[in-house]
């Protein structure tokens, strides 16, 4: 229990974070005195975030397993379109973010790929879960002659 407790705890405060920035990216802030700040926290999201998957993905035996997963992608689709405003908004020709296109993009793209590894990983816990809860015909026999 204490596992779903920190992850979901991390997730929400990470969640609130990135809420803070998008809502900032949309403001016409001075670049000179945020911009900085906003790389530095998008690669502060992209470190925790992958920690965060590769922390809670092997985890799958965990009862709240696919709770969990579902508050992880929840989020890291948050920091996606968060990624998605700085490359389609926020680029212009003295954008401190035009330096870091690249490097954005191959975040983008890593964090589409984790968003890829989660639906499988669901995927294949909700047939593990459906495969073990499947009573068989003995274990019925026996359920029903209990009297």
């Amino acid at each position: 229990m204490l596992h779903k407790i920190v992850f979901q705890d991390n997730l929400f405060q990470i969640t609130r974070m990135l809420d803070v920035i998008k809502d900032g990216l949309n403001l016409d802030l001075s670049e000179s005195i945020f911009a900085d700040k906003m790389m530095r926290d998008i690669l502060f999201f992209d470190a925790a975030l992958q920690k965060l998957f590769n922390q809670i993905e092997p985890q799958s035996h965990l009862p709240d397993y696919i709770d969990t997963m579902n508050c992880l992608y929840f989020c890291i689709k948050k920091y996606m379109s968060v990624l998605k405003l700085i490359l389609t908004e926020k680029l212009g020709s003295e954008s401190i973010f035009n330096t870091e296109k690249i490097r954005i993009e191959g975040i983008y793209k890593k964090h589409q790929d984790f968003l890829g590894k989660i639906n499988i990983d669901i995927s294949d816990t909700n047939v593990e879960n459906e495969t073990y809860n499947i009573v068989s015909q003995n274990e019925l026999s026996e359920l029903l002659n209990l009297g």
